[in-house]
């Protein structure tokens, strides 16, 4: 393996943890022999793309400051390039509008725009959801194939709705529906009271992005289609007629 893919699997690896990691953990987590993960945390550190842990009672390395200037480039590009998209999608469904992407084993909210007294401080930019439990997750998974989607689902699909689909084998039969239509459905899966539809399209730097529309549910079944219409706007090889049954 490439010293690039190590570094790389090293940050990934701190990316996806919620708290520090010693140098045991990567390895065990990353495969790579203890003596490489010690020898890649000592060059990261030394230029402060990780630091050690300030949780006295969770020692270990957390990603460090200097990742902030590509983040912030790579978060500015992102939003310049696909706002104005954003913006007209929300002017013509009237509803809220997110723009969200992979992290680590999670989907993250990077953009949103609100409707006019709907839905607002309910989700903020920066929120993570499960990947299986959100319509912005499965229509990224659906960019994968079924190998790599089993490699980023966890063994156990927690449960937060009474909605929320926790076989594999069922997620992995929907993504297979996905992929045909080009859009996937959240009826209360994450949140009550909550719906939303989203599609995926590639940005600028060549990442897939998932783009939603969010609403209430009981707005759902009447806002539904046009929604459907709206995002085909931003990606036309959804199938309308799939996804309404037509």
């Amino acid at each position: 393996m490439a010293d690039l893919a190590r570094v790389t699997l090293v940050l990934d690896t701190l990316a996806e943890s919620r708290c520090g990691l010693t140098v045991t953990e990567l390895a065990v987590r990353t495969g790579l022999p203890r003596s490489t993960v010690h020898r890649v945390l000592q060059s990261l550190e030394r230029e402060l793309y990780v630091v050690r842990s300030r949780e006295p009672d969770r020692p270990g390395y957390v990603l460090g400051p200097a990742l902030l200037k590509f983040g912030m480039n790579s978060h500015l590009r992102l939003l310049a390039a696909t706002r104005p998209d954003l913006v007209a999608l929300a002017r013509e469904v009237q509803e809220r509008v997110e723009l969200a992407v992979f992290s680590g084993r999670e989907v993250v909210v990077v953009d949103q725009i609100a409707a006019p007294a709907r839905l607002r401080g309910v989700t903020q930019v920066g929120k993570s959801f499960s990947l299986h439990a959100s319509c912005i997750g499965k229509v990224l998974l659906a960019q994968l194939p079924d190998a790599r989607v089993a490699e980023l689902l966890p063994e156990r699909l927690d449960r937060f709705t009474p909605a929320t689909v926790t076989s594999r084998t069922a997620l992995l039969a929907e993504l297979a529906r996905v992929r045909r239509a080009g859009v996937a459905v959240d009826r209360e899966e994450h949140d009550r009271g909550i719906s939303a539809v989203a599609t995926a399209r590639l940005g600028a730097g060549g990442t897939w992005q998932a783009v939603a529309v969010v609403m209430p549910s009981q707005a759902f079944a009447t806002k539904f289609e046009a929604a459907v219409h709206g995002l085909r706007r931003v990606n036309p090889a959804i199938d309308v007629a799939a996804v309404l049954g037509r």
